[in-house]
C-alpha cells in the first residue's frame, strides 16, 4: 500500500504529522481522524527510492486555463448561493470541467474537503493551478464567513488580471517583434559580415579610424568568446533563479522593484490595487481589521510588502492610527492614497475609500499602460536607428578615407 504524509491538530491544538499506509487518499484522512486529529493536509509521502526518469521531469507544470478557472469559481458561488453544499459543488464541477488540469486538480480537492481539510488549504496543494491570492481571499472568505461572496469576486479578479496582462502584451508585442529582429540581423553582421570586411581591411593594410577599430574589437571579441559569454549568461541566470527563490533574495528585489522606472509604477500600483480591494471586500465581510491588513498582504505576492504590512499590524494592534502607519511607507503606499485611507479610518468608512483607492490605481495603471505603448515604439526604433548608424559609419568610414587618399 502506498504511504501517506498527514499533519493534523490534536485535541490541544498542537500540531502532529507522521506518515501511514492507506490505499487511497480518502482512506488516509479517514486513518486520521480515527487518531483523534483534525486533518490539515494529507499527500503522498515522498518515496526516497523511486528511480530516476529523464521522461518525468517537468520543468513547467502544466496550468489551467484562466478561462476555465473563472467559470469554475463563478459557478461555485452560484452553486453555493442556491444552498448546495461545498463539497457536493465540487464534485458535480469536476465533473463537468473540460480542462483536464484543473478536473484532476478539483477532483483531489474534493477529496481533500471531503475528508476535513479547509477549502484554502486545499486549494494550496495545486499552487500551479490557483495563484497566491486566489488562495488568500478564499481564506478570507472562511474567515468572514461570506465564501460564496468572495467566490464571485476571485472569478472578477482573475479576469482583470488576465486584460491587465493581455494589455502589457500588447503594448511591448511590437517592441518585442523588432527588437527580436533586429537581433537576428546584429548578429549575422558580427559573424558573418564583419569578419570579411575585417579580411579586406588587413589586406589593404590601411590605418583605420577609431570608431571601425572599436568595432571590429568588439566583433572580435564576441566571436571568439561566444562559448564563454554563453556560459556566463546562463550561469548569471540560473543564479538569479535561485537568489530570486531565497527569502533574502526575494525581499531584495520585491523592495527594490519599485524602484525600476515605468515598471516600476505599474507594479505598484498593481499591488496597491489588489491590497486596497482585498481589505475592503475582508472588512465588509467582517474580518477584523488587523487579519485583513495580513491576508490582504498576501495577495500582492511582494515580500517586501508582506513585511511591511505585518510590522503595521503589530503597530495597530497596540493601538497606533492605520493611516499614520500608511504614511510611514511612501515607497509602498503613496501619500494621496494613505492621506484617503487615514480620512476613511477617521471618518468610519474605511473600506469605501479603499474601494475608491483601489479604482483610482486601477484608472492609474491603465493610463500608464497606455501611455507605454505609445512611449516604448518611438524610443525603440530611435535607439535602433542609433545602433544601425554606428554600424554603418564605423564599417565605411575607411572606404571613404581611402577613397578620399587615391583622389
Amino acid at each position: 500500500m502506498p504511504n501517506f504524509h498527514y499533519i493534523g491538530l490534536d485535541s490541544e491544538g498542537k500540531k502532529q504529522d507522521g506518515i501511514l499506509q492507506a490505499i487511497t487518499l480518502e482512506d488516509a484522512g479517514r486513518d486520521v481522524k480515527k487518531l483523534g486529529l483534525r486533518v490539515l493536509e494529507v499527500k503522498p509521502a515522498a518515496n526516497t527510492r523511486k528511480k530516476f526518469k529523464i521522461s518525468e521531469i517537468n520543468l513547467t507544470p502544466p496550468k489551467a486555463s484562466e478561462a476555465a478557472i473563472v467559470m469554475f469559481f463563478r459557478q461555485l458561488s452560484t452553486m453555493l448561493n442556491a444552498g448546495i453544499q461545498l463539497v457536493n459543488a465540487l464534485s458535480i464541477l469536476s465533473e463537468q470541467s473540460k480542462d483536464k488540469v484543473l478536473q484532476n486538480a478539483l477532483k483531489d480537492i474534493t477529496e481533500l474537503v471531503r475528508m476535513g481539510l479547509a477549502f484554502s488549504e486545499a486549494l494550496k496543494q495545486h499552487k500551479n493551478v490557483f495563484s497566491p491570492m486566489v488562495i488568500s481571499m478564499v481564506r478570507a472568505a472562511e474567515a468572514g464567513g461570506g465564501l460564496e461572496k468572495i467566490l464571485a469576486q476571485i472569478s472578477t479578479f482573475i479576469e482583470k488580471d488576465a486584460k491587465t496582462r493581455k494589455k502589457i502584451k500588447s503594448a511591448i508585442s511590437y517592441p518585442k517583434f523588432v527588437l527580436g529582429f533586429f537581433s537576428i540581423i546584429l548578429l549575422g553582421i558580427v559573424f558573418g559580415l564583419l569578419p570579411k570586411f575585417k579580411d579586406i581591411f588587413d589586406g589593404l593594410g590601411a590605418e583605420l579610424p577609431t570608431p571601425t577599430l572599436i568595432i571590429m574589437g568588439v566583433a572580435d571579441f564576441l566571436t571568439h568568446n561566444i562559448i564563454l559569454i554563453a556560459i556566463l549568461g546562463a550561469g548569471l541566470f540560473v543564479g538569479f533563479k535561485f537568489f530570486r527563490k531565497s527569502e533574502k533574495g526575494r525581499l531584495f528585489i520585491d523592495q527594490h522593484m519599485f524602484g525600476l522606472p515605468i515598471a516600476g509604477d505599474l507594479v505598484q500600483q498593481s499591488a496597491m490595487t489588489r491590497f486596497s480591494e482585498t481589505m475592503g471586500v475582508l472588512l465588509n465581510s467582517g474580518v477584523g481589521l488587523i487579519d485583513s491588513l495580513k491576508i490582504a498582504s498576501e495577495t500582492t505576492n511582494n515580500a517586501y510588502i508582506d513585511k511591511v504590512v505585518a510590522q503595521m499590524a503589530d503597530q495597530v494592534s497596540q493601538g497606533k492610527s492605520l493611516g499614520a502607519q500608511f504614511l510611514r511607507y511612501p515607497d509602498i503606499f503613496p501619500t494621496l492614497e494613505a492621506n484617503m485611507i487615514a480620512i476613511g479610518e477617521q471618518s468610519g468608512s474605511l473600506a469605501t475609500m479603499l474601494a475608491k483607492v483601489a479604482q483610482f490605481n486601477d484608472e492609474e495603471f491603465s493610463t500608464k499602460v497606455d501611455k507605454l505603448s505609445s512611449m516604448l515604439e518611438p524610443i525603440m526604433m530611435g535607439g535602433l536607428g542609433v545602433v544601425a548608424a554606428i554600424l554603418v559609419l564605423g564599417l565605411y568610414l575607411p572606404i571613404f578615407q581611402m577613397s578620399s587618399n587615391i583622389h
